[in-house]
């Protein structure tokens, strides 16, 4: 699972569709996507963006080139491409046999594309839903909080990176209260323990130390925080929103169990009870690591 969903549509009369496209990025973005379509005029083409790309949905004229739609199908599973494909025709020529996860549109007189529109949305509404599993939620959230922590990461270090007394300030803040933490835990009751500790990142550049396994999401969150109010960004609360909005919703997916209710659908067992992610929180979990890549990109920009 992916943020960018991603759109294969293979017509020879693209310029007819660009409505038809501009609705469809915009219903895309909508279910909190990055939206993505490719336009391929020929089979031959489609082929190609096959070989390098994974599409979350094909649509495709049915009758293009020399080609038939069974033909292309025949491809593309071929190749273990299991994606949904509509395809759609002014005339009725359905296909002897059923075609494995394929859907038909035949039809024509007027407000043919607007029906056609609507039936591009509910495949995509299906494909959608299938992502909303919880197995597929746990990969989306794992994979694209990795991003993030590496955009942060990057952020930490470049900021250092681009003046020396950044660095300092910002060792003292984080290295200093790692090591005075380190201290507080240690056990004082031998005699030759007197809390005197080096901790192991001493000799180490803030670039380095970001970069380093241990240095986790909150630590480095906290640093990009110092960062933020540092540069007067104007971005309030960043670490306690980052660490409920996106920290949490990633420990509580990481340290839970899928348990199957009576009508099938699935809640999580944490350690705080039964939680249901409903598609409206699946939602608020895009938006918000979308808004977050943002906003990131945007940091990057002023510091």
């Amino acid at each position: 699972m992916s943020l960018k969903y991603k759109v294969l549509w293979i017509d020879d009369n693209k310029d007819e569709f660009s409505k038809e496209e501009k609705a469809l990025k915009s219903f895309i973005e909508e279910l909190f996507f990055e939206s993505k379509i490719d336009f391929c005029e020929d089979i031959a083409t489609a082929k190609k963006f096959i070989d390098i790309e994974k599409y979350d949905v094909i649509f495709s004229d049915y009758n293009i080139d020399e080609e038939k739609g069974d033909d292309f199908i025949s491809f593309i599973r071929g190749k273990s491409v299991n994606t949904e494909v509509l395809f759609y025709s002014g005339q009725n020529q359905l296909p002897e046999g059923r075609l494995d996860r394929v859907t038909f549109f035949f039809e024509t007189g007027s407000h043919r594309e607007e029906r056609l529109l609507k039936k591009m949305k509910e495949l995509i509404l299906l494909t959608v839903a299938k992502l909303n599993d919880l197995t597929q939620l746990r990969g989306l959230v794992m994979s694209e909080v990795s991003e993030l922590d590496d955009m942060m990461k990057n952020l930490v270090a470049d900021y250092c990176k681009s003046n020396e007394e950044n660095e300092k300030e910002l060792r003292k803040y984080i290295i200093g209260n790692l090591e005075e933490r380190v201290k507080n835990s240690l056990d004082t009751s031998q005699a030759n323990c007197d809390k005197n500790c080096f901790h192991g990142w001493k000799n180490k550049t803030i670039q380095e130390v970001v970069f380093e396994q241990n240095f986790d999401s909150y630590t480095t969150a906290r640093a990009l925080n110092h960062i933020i109010e540092k540069q007067k960004l104007g971005i309030d609360k960043f670490l306690s929103n980052y660490n409920t909005e996106i920290i949490g919703n990633r420990n509580e997916l990481a340290h839970c169990k899928a348990i199957q209710k009576d009508d099938g659908s699935e809640m999580l067992a944490t350690k705080n009870g039964e939680k249901e992610f409903t598609p409206a929180m699946i939602n608020d979990i895009r938006k918000n690591i979308i808004k977050y890549h943002k906003m990131f990109e945007d940091i990057a920009q002023k510091i």
